[in-house]
C-alpha cells in the first residue's frame, strides 16, 4: 500500500449521480473505521510467532564450512514445535514435514532468521509455515533460504482426546495462509494414502527388493 496523504492534503474527485452508484459512492467515501484499523494492526504480532537467531558456527558446518542440513532442519523443528506448542498449550509432535526446497548454502559467521506460526488448527493437528532467510552482518544483506510447513499433534494426558481451540486469522496473509492450509491437508492424506498402498503392495515384504538390491540388480 502506498504511504498515506500528509495531513491537509486532499484530492477531490467529481462525481456525477448518474454515473455513479450508491455502492461505488459508499465506497469511495473516506472511512473513520479504517484509519483505526490499520493503526491496530501496526503493532500487532501473531500469538503463535517464533522468530529464532543463530550464529553459524564451526561446530554447525561440514567439512567445507557451509551450515549442515541436517542442522538447520533441526532449528527449523524446534521453532515450528515452539509455535505449536503455544497455540495448542501441550507438548506437540511433528507428523511430518513438506518438501523443502533450499535456495542458497550458508556459511560459518553468516546468521540465520527462523519465523514461524500457526497457519491453521484442526482437530488435533496443526498446520506451522517457517520462513527462513540468513543474513551477512558485515555487509547488511539478507537473502530467503527456504519456505517449510510442517504439520504436528497435539498430546494430551491419555485417555483424554484433545480438542485445539480454532486459530482466527487477522491479517490478508494469515486468511490466504488459513484457507491454503486446508487444501495442503488434504494433498497430505492423499499422499500417505498413496505411499501406504505402493508400500503394502510392493515386492520389499517379500525381501525381494533388498535381495536384488544388494545383488546389483538396482543401480
Amino acid at each position: 500500500s502506498g504511504a498515506p496523504a500528509a495531513r491537509g492534503s486532499h484530492l477531490a474527485l467529481c462525481s456525477f449521480p448518474s454515473l455513479q452508484s450508491p455502492a461505488a459512492a459508499a465506497r469511495s467515501a473516506p472511512s473513520e473505521v479504517e484509519p483505526r484499523q490499520r493503526r491496530a494492526m501496526e503493532g500487532y504480532r501473531n500469538a503463535t510467532e517464533v522468530q529464532m537467531s543463530q550464529m553459524v558456527v564451526p561446530f554447525h558446518t561440514n567439512y567445507r564450512g557451509e551450515l549442515s542440513i541436517g542442522q538447520l532442519l533441526k532449528w527449523i523443528d524446534t521453532a515450528a514445535c515452539l509455535s505449536a506448542e503455544r497455540h495448542a498449550g501441550c507438548p506437540c509432535v511433528t507428523a511430518s514435514v513438506d518438501d523443502i526446497y533450499f535456495e542458497h548454502t550458508i556459511s560459518v559467521g553468516q546468521v540465520v532468521n527462523i519465523k514461524a506460526k500457526v497457519n491453521r488448527a484442526f482437530n488435533s493437528s496443526l498446520e506451522v509455515g517457517v520462513q527462513v532467510s540468513y543474513e551477512d552482518l558485515c555487509n547488511g544483506k539478507q537473502w530467503n533460504v527456504c519456505k517449510a510447513y510442517a504439520t504436528f499433534v497435539a498430546q494430551g494426558k491419555p485417555p483424554a482426546k484433545i480438542k485445539l481451540k480454532p486459530l482466527i486469522p487477522q491479517t490478508e496473509e494469515e486468511k490466504i495462509e488459513y484457507s491454503i492450509a486446508a487444501e495442503r491437508r488434504r494433498m497430505r492424506l492423499a499422499h500417505k494414502d498413496t505411499i501406504k498402498g505402493l508400500i503394502t503392495n510392493s515386492p520389499v515384504q517379500s525381501g525381494r527388493v533388498i535381495h536384488r538390491l544388494f545383488s546389483g540388480a538396482f543401480v
